[in-house]
């Protein structure tokens, strides 16, 4: 024990020793250190909440101007209606989150976002639902592409947009599958054809039945099924842009695309 305990005591005068002859301190941080951190932090902290205030109450950042951007379906008086924000007031004490919400009530819009441009003006952009069909039902509804059903506003032109027809806004909203299976379908036709739009002048749909269109030239019914859905978009598409078919179809009544590797055409009588 007694040699042990040698050994450990010239153990730690050699290291005290070389430290001594390096210069080298212990691992531990001494109290001027900490001090220095500490006052550090307090002259940052100092100055932040200097800034906040400066940046709060200067006369520099008075909201004096109110931008809206973004929106072609809804006006702009109505977006600043449902805003509820008036100019004079300070430019980082205006609610973001809280008009954004209150704008987001309205069905129209799928998402809001607020910003500041300094020194004064606060930008309300937003993002509204874009119809990618049309719905009649007594009046005409625009659809997006999750299916929300809205009554188009006054003075829109509907554009060359598909038109949903066979079911009631009623009945839609006790039964979307219908709806859903619309827009797969239109979907796929963007994807394949999109000119394939200028070909369809509707899009039929009922509770039982998987979507059929109807022709703009010579009315024909297209019977879609339910199945392989691709693959009959561009047969369908490469059947009516042949020169020859298209030149018939005032006289086709219907065409079925439901079987497999077969295109059955009916003609009128």
């Amino acid at each position: 024990m007694k040699k042990r305990k040698k050994l450990l005591n010239r153990t730690r005068s050699s290291q005290s020793f070389r430290n001594e002859l390096t210069g080298e301190r212990p691992p531990f941080p001494n109290v001027k250190w900490l001090i220095g951190i500490v006052l550090a932090l307090l002259i940052g902290f100092g100055l932040f909440r200097l800034v906040s205030h400066l940046i709060t109450n200067s006369q520099m950042f008075v909201l004096k101007n109110i931008r809206v951007e973004g929106n072609h379906l809804v006006d702009h008086q109505e977006i600043l209606r449902m805003a509820n924000v008036s100019t004079g007031g300070r430019l980082f004490q205006v609610p973001t989150a809280e008009i954004s919400n209150k704008i987001l009530k309205n069905p129209y819009f799928r998402g809001v976002s607020l910003s500041r441009s300094l020194p004064s003006t606060l930008i309300i952009a937003v993002q509204e639902r874009e119809p990618v069909a049309y719905l009649i039902d007594q009046k005409i509804y625009m659809i997006d592409e999750y299916g929300k059903i809205l009554q188009t506003k006054p003075g829109t032109t509907v554009s060359h947009l598909p038109l949903v027809t066979g079911m009631s806004v009623k009945a839609l909203l006790k039964n979307r599958k219908p709806l859903f299976a619309a827009l797969h379908l239109i979907s796929l036709m963007r994807e394949i054809d999109s000119d394939l739009f200028q070909f369809v002048s509707e899009i039929h749909i009922d509770s039982k039945h998987p979507p059929c269109l109807y022709l703009i030239h010579g009315g024909a019914r297209v019977e879609m099924g339910s199945r392989q859905l691709h693959q009959r978009i561009f047969v369908l598409s490469n059947f009516i842009k042949n020169p020859s078919v298209f030149s018939q179809l005032e006289n086709i009544k219907k065409i079925d695309l439901s079987f497999k590797d077969r295109v059955i055409i009916s003609r009128k009588s």
